[in-house]
């Protein structure tokens, strides 16, 4: 069961009509990202080819051509002749038509492909020992119009290459190798793309095994700027300084590489006796500033088996923590893609947000067979869910100016036959919605204990506000339990347990639908989630958070909420643990968190880097203008 390549290389397009012809005519230039803004369609294209054996470990756009690699033998087009390719082979990304000059004979496994800078040839990494009737140890260099190799370049390897990135005429090469070239490498080097000569300004071994097995760099990835260098696989060290099984360099031209200033022992943990290492792909984002890693392993709980999580790139210090961690409850993730707008995984999980259970659905689970798509900023599931056979996963994530490539060891894809590979296109994508909050000045809404909906506006500048205004909404509002508005929708917590939204353009309301939270308001008084127990919410766009309070609990506590899907987070976390016990509607506007207390004083407290933060100021209530704020649920008015 081997994991391979990774959606790399995306190039941001300037116009749907520049991105419609790169995407046909020039594919994406080396070590360069390609970001779409939009979640690919669902339906994938009818085009691709079908791998009839093995499984697509590598996906690459080299100029005009396709090229995959893996385990395989035998390829078709739709109803065409089946094909001769033996662990490679090219083809229109248009047409889905098999390149029949691009016939090389690798005679073993292909684990790696990277675009040359010269787009008329693919570096190919693997296990394979000779290329064209020539010994070739793992790694070389093919000229994509007929299959040669490139013999200038040479650079063998002692060990197995598992993945390949070039930035800057520089191509990183990582797996289970101790020379390259005949040089001393430890499982890392760089080589010149033209020559294959050993950079020295690389020389880091990688010692060490975290759960027996041999030392190996399992995947790896490079900033846009080729400047940082992020290492997954099985070690403990890396030139001496401790690092389990994921590490960064800075790796800037012109000097020798060395380890950065980042370590995380969130890894350092055991997962599944049975794998000696269970780090299976990372991915850096387009424009750099993070990472996500996937992971295998088998369950257990708060720790990082068989999750996707992200992290910082630009973090500095020990024990650093994930920005967010999506569970999956027990199944492997083998492949991870950041386009930008969406983190998208493949494996053959079942399940997302499922972080309390062990191969079922627990409290939050969100259904997603073998691949999902993610939002950055929280890790919840967006509603793409095309689905694919399960298999053991999804070893290739690719995107291009076309969509996003995906390599397997199935056949279903999005309810389609698509053997092995397939492709899901941009064209027919949906772009996920802004996520506008209320400002300030504005209208305050207080939901009251009579029912009545109550309209004030406020100007935070001079802290007064307009006489109040009754919102005729024919809804009784008295069951309500905490509310935030985004973008035209008003969501609020109710007595039943629910959370429920409806349309509000500021006097009028649609119709009420109950969010699906996946079990997380179930058992007694909804154990994860006890919304009939709220007394105050709001929404951070900037994070995708909920945060609200509990009667009777001091803490503001806070959950993942993504808004393309309306999903709600399973995991809760605490944002302050003191100060709002005694809260009776809560909303947020221009970096401050607004709240009433029991005794209906409003105050305002600064919200910074997503946690209250300074002096809590009053500024209305019965002692200072005779307003009485204490409520079912405050919001501000966001059309």
């Amino acid at each position: 069961m081997h994991r391979v390549h990774r959606q790399r290389r995306r190039l941001l397009a300037g116009s749907a009509v520049l991105a419609a012809l790169l995407g046909l005519l020039a594919g994406p230039a080396a070590g360069v990202n390609v970001a779409h803004s939009v979640v690919v369609s669902a339906d994938p294209v009818g085009t691709t080819p079908n791998v009839l054996d093995g499984q697509v470990n590598a996906i690459v756009q080299v100029g005009g051509k396709m090229i995959a690699g893996g385990t395989f033998t035998q390829v078709r087009r739709g109803g065409g002749p089946i094909l001769t390719r033996n662990n490679i082979f090219a083809f229109d990304p248009t047409t889905g038509n098999i390149d029949t000059a691009f016939v090389p004979t690798v005679n073993g496994e292909v684990r790696a492909l990277e675009t040359a800078s010269d787009g008329q040839s693919v570096f190919v990494g693997g296990a394979f020992t000779n290329v064209n009737g020539a010994t070739v140890n793992r790694l070389t260099k093919l000229n994509t119009a007929d299959g040669q190799r490139v013999t200038a370049f040479s650079a063998n390897a002692s060990g197995m290459v598992r993945d390949l990135e070039l930035r800057g005429g520089r191509l990183f090469v990582g797996g289970s190798f101790g020379t390259i070239k005949g040089q001393s490498r430890g499982r890392l080097a760089v080589v010149n793309e033209t020559s294959g000569n050993v950079d020295p300004n690389l020389d880091l071994p990688f010692t060490g095994t975290h759960n027996g097995g041999s030392t190996n760099v399992f995947k790896l990835d490079v900033n846009p700027a080729g400047t940082r260098l992020v290492a997954i696989g099985n070690f403990t060290d890396v030139a001496g300084v401790a690092r389990r099984q994921v590490a960064m360099l800075d790796v800037a031209a012109g000097g020798p590489a060395t380890v950065a200033n980042w370590e995380t022992s969130r890894y350092a943990d055991a997962c599944a006796g049975a794998f000696d290492t269970y780090m299976r792909d990372v991915d850096i984002s387009p424009d750099g500033s993070y990472f996500v890693i996937v992971t295998t392993g088998a369950y257990r709980a708060n720790l990082l088996c068989d999750t996707a999580a992200r992290w910082e790139t630009n973090a500095t210090g020990v024990s650093l923590q994930p920005t967010w961690v999506s569970y999956t409850g027990g199944d492997t993730m083998w492949s991870v893609g950041v386009t930008g707008t969406a983190v998208y995984v493949g494996g053959h999980q079942r399940w997302h947000n499922n972080p309390f259970r062990s191969n079922n659905p627990g409290a939050g689970a969100v259904p997603r067979e073998g691949i999902a798509a993610l939002d950055p900023v929280n890790g919840l599931p967006f509603t793409w869910n095309p689905g694919r056979t399960r298999g053991v996963g999804v070893f290739a994530l690719y995107s291009t100016t076309q969509g996003l490539w995906v390599g397997s060891d199935t056949e279903q894809l999005g309810g389609e036959f698509h053997a092995r590979l397939g492709m899901f296109p941009t064209a027919g994508g949906v772009t996920p919605p802004q996520q506008r909050i209320g400002t300030l000045p504005g209208d305050l809404y207080r939901l009251g204990a009579d029912g009545t909906l109550v309209r004030r506006s406020y100007n935070d500048n001079t802290n007064t506000f307009d006489p109040p205004v009754t919102v005729n909404t024919g809804v009784n509002w008295s069951p309500a339990r905490g509310a935030y508005m985004i973008s035209g929708r008003l969501f609020a917590g109710w007595s039943d347990n629910n959370v429920n939204v409806r349309t509000f353009d500021g006097s009028t309301v649609g119709p009420a639908s109950n969010l699906n939270l996946y079990g997380l308001n179930g058992g007694a008084v909804g154990a994860n989630f006890p919304v009939s127990t709220v007394t105050g919410m709001f929404f951070d766009p900037q994070r995708g958070r909920l945060y609200y309070t509990l009667s009777g609990d001091n803490r503001l506590l806070y959950r993942g909420f993504e808004f393309e899907s309306d999903i709600m987070g399973a995991q809760v976390f605490v944002a302050a643990t003191t100060g709002f016990g005694s809260v009776r509607g809560m909303t947020m506007a221009d970096g401050n968190i607004y709240f009433a207390n029991t005794a209906g004083t409003l105050s305002w407290v600064a919200f910074v880097n997503g946690a209250p933060q300074g002096q809590v100021t009053p500024i209305s209530g019965p002692g200072i203008d005779g307003i009485n704020w204490a409520s079912q649920g405050l919001f501000v008015f966001a059309p």
